[in-house]
C-alpha cells in the first residue's frame, strides 16, 4: 500500500523518533541516497528472520548436552514453579520467612522462591508434629534391635506425613510412591532425625548402637551426622535434601532383581529430582554464593554415601537377627525384608 504522512512529510526523524513515520523515514533515506532496490519485501523479511532462526538453532544444537539440558530445563522450571506455587497456595496460608530487605549472599528471593520455601517449612513442620518429642528419650531399659525400630517408627511415618504435603509427590501414581518410600526412606532418615533432634545426638544411642552393632559403626554414624552441623542456622538446606534424594531413583543399591525399572513414571520423577535439585542450589546460592554452594553439595552427596554403606552393615545386621519377623510392617517394608 501507498505510504503517507500523517503531518505533511515534515516528521523530524532520529534514533528516538524513526518508528513514528514510515514515509518520513523512507523519504530521508531516499534523501541521503539509499537505493530504493534496497528496502525489503515482507518476503524478504520472513525469509531473513528464517534464516536468523536457523542460525539460533544451529548454535543451539552445538552446544554440550549437559548446556542444552540447562536451556530447557529453564523454560521448564519457570512452569514447574508455577504450577508449585498454585498447588501449595491451595494447601498453606503462607508467611513469608524472609524480610523483603537484602538477605542472603547475592539478592533477594523472589516472591514465588518465598512462597516454595515457606510451604516446604510448614509441611515439614506438620510431618514433625506427628512425633512425641518424649519418645525420643523414653527408654528405661536396653531394648533388642527390632524393638529399637519399632518404637522409632513413628518417625520413619512422620517423615512420610512431610512427603505427602510435597504436591508433586501426591501426583505421582500410588506404587511410584510406595516404591520412593520403600527405596529410599531407610537411608535418608537419618537427616530427618538431625533436624528433630535439633542437631544432637541422643545420649543412650551410643551404647545401644555398640551393643547391637559395634563401636566403630556408632563412631562413624556420629562422624557422619556431624558433617551436618555446616547447615545447623540454615535447616531448610537439610529439609531440600531430603526431597531430592527421595525422588532419586538409583539412590539406594540393589536389592532382589526388580529394583530398577519398575517405576511407572520413572521420567516424571527424574523430572521431578531436577527440579528440586535445581531449587536447591539456588537456594544455596543465595545463603552462600557459588564457592560455598559447591563445598555445600559435595558434603551432602559424600555424608549421604557415607550413611548408606552404614545403613547396608545394619540391614545385615538386622537380617542375621532371628526375631526379625517381629518387625512391624512399616519396619519390614523399609529393610526390604520380603
Amino acid at each position: 500500500p501507498d505510504l503517507k504522512c500523517r503531518y505533511s512529510s515534515s516528521c523530524i526523524i532520529n534514533v528516538n523518533t524513526r518508528r513514528q513515520c514510515t514515509y518520513c523515514r523512507l523519504k530521508k533515506c531516499f534523501d541521503i541516497k539509499m537505493r530504493k532496490d534496497w528496502i525489503r519485501t515482507e518476503e524478504e523479511k520472513q525469509l531473513r528472520q528464517l534464516i536468523k532462526l536457523t542460525k539460533e538453532q544451529k548454535k543451539i544444537n552445538d552446544l554440550s548436552n549437559d548446556q542444552q539440558s540447562l536451556i530447557n530445563f529453564s523454560q521448564v522450571l519457570r512452569k514447574k514453579k508455577r504450577l508449585i506455587i498454585k498447588s501449595t497456595n491451595q494447601e498453606f496460608v503462607p508467611k513469608l520467612i524472609f524480610t523483603q530487605t537484602i538477605f542472603g549472599f547475592n539478592h533477594n528471593l523472589s516472591n514465588e522462591d518465598q512462597i516454595l520455601l515457606n510451604n516446604i517449612t510448614n509441611a515439614y513442620q506438620i510431618g514433625a508434629n506427628h512425633i512425641d518429642i518424649c519418645c525420643l528419650n523414653k527408654y528405661t531399659s536396653s531394648p533388642s534391635l527390632i524393638e529399637f525400630f519399632n518404637e522409632e517408627s513413628i518417625i520413619h511415618q512422620s517423615l512420610i506425613y512431610f512427603y505427602k504435603y510435597i504436591p508433586e509427590f501426591k501426583q505421582l501414581h500410588m506404587d511410584d510412591q510406595v516404591l520412593l518410600i520403600k527405596c529410599n526412606l531407610i537411608t535418608i532418615i537419618h537427616l530427618h532425625y538431625i533436624l528433630i533432634e535439633k542437631f544432637q545426638e541422643r545420649p543412650f544411642i551410643g551404647l545401644y548402637m555398640s551393643k547391637w552393632i559395634n563401636e566403630d559403626f556408632h563412631y562413624e554414624m556420629s562422624r557422619t551426622r556431624r558433617y551436618f552441623n555446616r547447615f545447623i542456622e540454615h535447616p531448610l538446606i537439610i529439609k531440600l535434601a531430603l526431597i531430592v534424594l527421595l525422588f532419586s531413583i538409583n539412590l539406594s543399591p540393589p536389592r532382589g532383581t526388580n529394583q530398577f525399572n519398575v517405576y511407572i513414571n520413572k521420567i516424571d520423577i527424574y523430572r521431578i529430582h531436577e527440579f528440586y535439585t535445581i531449587v536447591l542450589w539456588r537456594y544455596l546460592i543465595y545463603l552462600f554464593g557459588e564457592r560455598e554452594a559447591i563445598k555445600s553439595i559435595e558434603i551432602i552427596i559424600t555424608q549421604i554415601l557415607r550413611f548408606q554403606n552404614l545403613i547396608n552393615i545394619m540391614e545385615e545386621t538386622v537380617r542375621k537377627t532371628t526375631d526379625y519377623n517381629t518387625f512391624n510392617q512399616l519396619m519390614f517394608s523399609l529393610f526390604q525384608l520380603t
